[in-house]
């Protein structure tokens, strides 16, 4: 196989094979792959029967499953996977799979082991109580919330009015972290996708308080079950408004949809914590497969 680096015309390429499968994941969205297209190392390669998809972690390289055109090239599709692995010295496992990947693998004949994942478990919660709070496990959400409206002067405005001013307080932000690899390459993933909003089709919110710019959501509304969530980012210091931020984004882009995705936690304490603090639905789960 030959594989590709991820760019912006690849875009057509993962339409044609994502565009049949409603995943509530973001696995393979692509806006999401394309913002950690260089922390991963992200390369593809698709025939007319499938999508692989390659990543690498820790300079550790790996598979996540195949898109399939149809089912029934899967045992094809799979076979060559596992040549390909042989091929390049890796081992035989897949990340981030779904409990539909991993029943079709046993269907197709396959002697596999699986874990599950917690770590990259995606958080997915109602729109509706996202838009309303409701409910005792979300009282301090609403006390955040209503405080925030209390005791500051505020402006809403779409994101797409805001460019250059979320970009300055992202490269604020940027400039006073520590600068990690990972928040390198968060901060060009806010500002490619708020550079090309129409192109990823993003949607989103900037709050400006005493008439500064203070937060902002970044969203994708993938189909008429979930909403993405890629970046919220809000000024720590003003008591409520990430809070704030969450909800509203919901009443301005959630009506007709059933759920919010807020992706996972990566096994960062502080992470987990404010994702369960928001009381999930549900977690979807991913798996690791080995092949055995």
């Amino acid at each position: 196989m030959h594989f590709e680096p991820l760019d912006m015309e690849s875009r057509k390429i993962f339409d044609d094979f994502l565009t049949p499968y409603p995943f509530i994941a973001s696995t393979y969205n692509f806006t999401n792959l394309y913002i950690w297209r260089n922390a991963q190392k992200i390369r593809y390669h698709h025939t007319d029967k499938a999508l692989y998809i390659m990543k690498e972690k820790s300079g550790n390289p790996y598979f996540i499953p195949p898109i399939l055109k149809y089912e029934e090239d899967g045992r094809e599709v799979y076979d060559l996977l596992l040549e390909t692995m042989n091929d390049l010295g890796m081992e035989k496992v897949l990340k981030d799979a779904d409990k539909t990947q991993v029943e079709l693998l046993e269907r197709l004949g396959y002697e596999i082991e699986y874990v599950s994942d917690r770590d990259n478990a995606e958080y997915i919660y109602t729109v509706e109580k996202m838009n309303t709070f409701s409910g005792k496990a979300l009282h301090s959400k609403r006390n955040h919330f209503n405080n925030f409206i209390r005791y500051n002067d505020y402006t809403i405005k779409h994101i797409q009015e805001s460019k250059d001013e979320c970009i300055a307080l992202a490269e604020k932000w940027y400039e006073a972290s520590d600068k990690t690899p990972a928040l390198t390459h968060e901060f060009a993933g806010i500002k490619d996708l708020i550079s090309h909003q129409e192109f990823f089709n993003i949607v989103g919110i900037s709050v400006f308080v005493d008439d500064v710019c203070q937060g902002f959501s970044l969203l994708e509304i993938l189909n008429e079950k979930v909403i993405l969530n890629h970046i919220e980012k809000a000024d720590r210091s003003i008591s409520g408004l990430y809070a704030f931020i969450a909800k509203t984004s919901m009443e301005y882009f959630g009506e007709g949809i059933a759920y919010t995705n807020r992706e996972q936690d990566m096994g960062i304490p502080g992470l987990r914590k404010s994702k369960e603090s928001y009381v999930p639905e549900f977690l979807e789960e991913k798996f690791i497969v080995k092949f055995l």
